[in-house]
């Protein structure tokens, strides 16, 4: 994952990235006088707001929160059962959540429709700190594509991981990996396992939480 960025960006190809689900995302349209809070949503996220019929647009407004999906998460939604896709796909349609790929050009390991990265106008530049910790992570990638998602072990979970650095992570992911990892090195990440057990809203938990991972 490390050589789709920085490899793309020194060889200077053109990216030709396709959209599958969402919107491109671009840093240079976001509204200047209201500061929205970043949320990635991790992919086992959707079954934990399918399950309990979570309105995200009610719970998580767009007047104060701006929703994001990692590339490599896009690719995790094709092989979810057709009832759970229907609700994700809606979901993203319905709360404007975009697709935020980081930047760089063509990576020859990927055919076209699997780049992994935006060119200009779509991806968004990876801060010194996300880039070494994606940097770190290399040894947990796997070396064979999974058939199903077309992503390496662990390639989902770094990326994802690394966005908890300078953005707000939700996840029910707690075991030994990448997020964990993030998470210890004061990653904003947010586990959903204790939320039905807090009697709080979604807003309420995501606030609670992230008093604690900056005190």
């Amino acid at each position: 994952m490390m050589k789709g960025i920085l490899s793309g960006i020194l060889s200077g190809h053109n990216s030709r990235i396709r959209r599958v689900i969402g919107k491109p995302y671009n840093q240079f349209s976001q509204r200047v006088s209201i500061v929205l809070m970043d949320i990635y949503i991790d992919h086992n996220v959707w079954d934990f707001l399918f399950d309990r019929q979570i309105d995200l647009m009610k719970e998580l407004a767009t007047s104060e929160f701006a929703l994001h999906l990692t590339r490599e998460a896009e690719f995790e939604i094709p092989p979810t059962p057709d009832h759970k896709r229907r609700y994700i796909e809606q979901t993203i349609a319905t709360c404007n959540i975009d697709v935020r790929p980081y930047f760089g050009f063509y990576d020859e390991q990927h055919s076209s429709s699997d780049q992994r990265v935006g060119g200009w106008g779509v991806g968004y530049w990876a801060s010194e700190e996300e880039m070494k910790f994606i940097d770190s992570q290399q040894s947990r990638l796997g070396a064979n594509k999974k058939r199903k998602t077309r992503l390496f072990k662990n390639e989902a979970d770094i990326s994802l991981a690394a966005r908890s650095l300078q953005s707000v992570v939700l996840t029910l992911d707690k075991k030994a990996g990448p997020l964990q990892d993030a998470y210890r090195q004061g990653g904003k990440v947010v586990y959903l396992t204790d939320f039905d057990n807090s009697g709080l809203s979604l807003k309420d938990f995501i606030m609670s939480a992230l008093k604690g991972t900056n005190s």
